[in-house]
């Protein structure tokens, strides 16, 4: 069977996993199909390091893969009942404004971070994520802006990288709560302040580098995010942004159809009871962040030149990044990865 054949063949299977994980909740089972998703969306990584896994052939591996979690499906519907009584049958969610409801997620997960998470892991990643020139150059005795902070871990790196100053925002102060009394406690050059990414408080060029992590794809508006983003940087700044296409985005926005039929608690608690790391918040942020914006290269690259901002991209280092995979040139990685990710290096 060819590539093209075995891609359509994936995409067939992800609408029959999707249809058969709805059957799963109205037949009592949401649980079931948290089960499965969450072992469908593991395997889309390049590595899936808690099941020492690594991807060769990812193409006919995940069409392998996602029939044999359909049939599990079907046994399942076929031989468990479950009960009437299925709290994600009974649950009811809330409604709120797009930004708080955003700000909620993410600091709900990131409250389970331990002071490891916080003060050492960030800044191993970004040490894999940033070349040592980009640090040397951009960060290290700048006046550095973390757009869209979150839990404040990056901010906390940041100042560890040798930045002279960091101001980080984020729309809620709880997200960024506990970064900011060890920051206190530890003395760093750092301030936290709510503000909106779409209203910067801040004057046009403020900082010389403009640190934003995975944030702008979760507004309403991710275009103005970007401008507010050019507006005040004076120098450079670093931009990672989710991308577009392939088996990988595909399948995140098919499961975010699914749990919007699963109460985020109920997920949660199913995730916690086969022991989901703390800090391994991938699947509660894929699956219920409010907005997800899947971003295409030429789009955004289109943009950012009318902005005046020169770019290049940022090769990552981390295995288990998508654009690792498309960086690796394995068979079918863009089938499966599609546009990887955007990670750039900003300049005026």
């Amino acid at each position: 069977m060819n590539s093209n054949d075995l891609t359509e063949k994936y995409y067939g299977y992800l609408e029959q996993f999707k249809e058969l994980c709805f059957a799963l909740i109205e037949g009592g089972q949401a649980y079931q199909a948290v089960l499965l998703s969450h072992e469908l969306y593991r395997f889309l990584y390049p590595v899936e390091p808690y099941a020492g896994f690594k991807h060769h052939d990812p193409v006919p591996f995940m069409v392998d893969h996602a029939a044999k979690l359909n049939a599990l499906a079907r046994t399942l519907l076929e031989t468990v009942h479950g009960y009437e009584s299925d709290p994600a049958r009974q649950s009811e969610t809330t409604q709120s404004r797009l930004e708080i409801a955003t700000s909620d997620l993410y600091s709900g997960l990131w409250a389970q971070f331990d002071k490891e998470t916080l003060l050492v892991e960030a800044r191993k990643l970004l040490e894999r994520r940033l070349p040592s020139d980009l640090i040397e150059t951009h960060i290290k005795g700048k006046r550095v802006l973390d757009m869209g902070c979150g839990s404040g871990r990056y901010s906390i790196a940041l100042a560890a990288l040798g930045a002279a100053e960091i101001v980080a925002i984020d729309y809620q102060a709880k997200a960024y709560a506990r970064a900011a009394e060890h920051a206190k406690s530890l003395a760093l050059p750092l301030s936290f302040q709510e503000a909106d990414i779409l209203e910067l408080p801040f004057a046009d060029k403020s900082f010389d580098f403009v640190f934003s992590n995975g944030v702008l794809h979760h507004t309403r508006d991710w275009k103005t995010a970007l401008s507010e983003y050019g507006r005040v940087m004076k120098r450079s700044g670093y931009l990672y942004l989710y991308a577009s296409g392939g088996f990988f985005w595909t399948t995140r926005a098919v499961l975010r159809e699914v749990f919007a039929r699963i109460p985020q608690a109920y997920a949660q608690s199913v995730l916690d009871m086969i022991g989901m790391p703390p800090n391994r918040f991938i699947f509660m942020d894929t699956w219920y962040v409010p907005v997800e914006g899947h971003l295409k290269r030429a789009e955004l690259e289109g943009l950012m030149t009318e902005l005046g901002l020169s770019f290049v991209q940022v090769p990552t280092q981390i295995p288990y990044d998508p654009g690792y995979g498309l960086d690796l040139g394995l068979p079918g990685a863009e089938a499966m990865w599609g546009e990887g990710e955007h990670r750039y290096l900003m300049e005026r």
